[in-house]
Order: C-alpha cells, then sequence, then structure tokens
C-alpha cells in the first residue's frame, strides 16, 4: 500500500478534532476547518513526510512561516486540538504558545483569552 499510510491516519485523526475544538470553541465549523490539512493527506501520497510537512507549512495559513497572511484562530484551534490527536505533541494551546511562540505571546494571548484557553 502507501508508505505514509500511518501519516495518513495521523492527520485523518488531527482533522477530526480539529473539526470539534473548531465547533467548541466558536460554535460552528468553517470551510476552513473542513478543510484543515487536506493538502497533507494529497501531499504524503506522493512526497515524503518531510517534503509534505515542508510544503504544507508554507502553503497553509495556520503555520507561522506561511507566505499566505496567517489565520491566529485556526492556529489556536490546531494548537488546541493536537492534545487530543497527538500523543507526540500533548500541549494545549497555551502551553504550545508559551514553549515554542514565546515571542508571540502578545500578539496571540488575547486571542486565547477570548476563547477562555
Amino acid at each position: 500500500m502507501f508508505k505514509n499510510i500511518d501519516y495518513i491516519k495521523y492527520t485523518w485523526n488531527h482533522k477530526k478534532w480539529f473539526l470539534k475544538v473548531e465547533k467548541s470553541l466558536t460554535g460552528r465549523n468553517t470551510l476552513f476547518g473542513y478543510l484543515h490539512d487536506t493538502d497533507k493527506l494529497f501531499l504524503y501520497l506522493i512526497f515524503s513526510k518531510e517534503m509534505t510537512t515542508s510544503i504544507h507549512r508554507r502553503i497553509s495559513k495556520h503555520h507561522f512561516g506561511s507566505f499566505r497572511k496567517l489565520d491566529y484562530t485556526l492556529m489556536i484551534i490546531d494548537w488546541e486540538c493536537a492534545r487530543f490527536s497527538k500523543p507526540d505533541k500533548a500541549l494545549n494551546a497555551r502551553d504550545t504558545l508559551t514553549k515554542y511562540y514565546n515571542d508571540k505571546f502578545d500578539l496571540i494571548d488575547p486571542i486565547l483569552k477570548k476563547y477562555n484557553l
């Protein structure tokens, strides 16, 4: 079968949790929520995990380093749902901000507070 099938399953599980957390925090699911990480599902069919991650981070507006205008709400939802969907990334949104993006604290903290995170 596909060499990246485990990554596809991992991403699919993460997508499901993203939608749950998005609905819980915002009261609805958005088109961007439904499309969250869909690119990775297809990229894994063609590229290695490393290349898929690299491409995804450059084109996705929920990652610092993207060439697109960032959507901080999507970023926060992504961070928050990781603790439910990714055993290797068990931090919540606030802990992710503090540990990896502390230089962005003043920018992101008000949004975390808006969603009681």
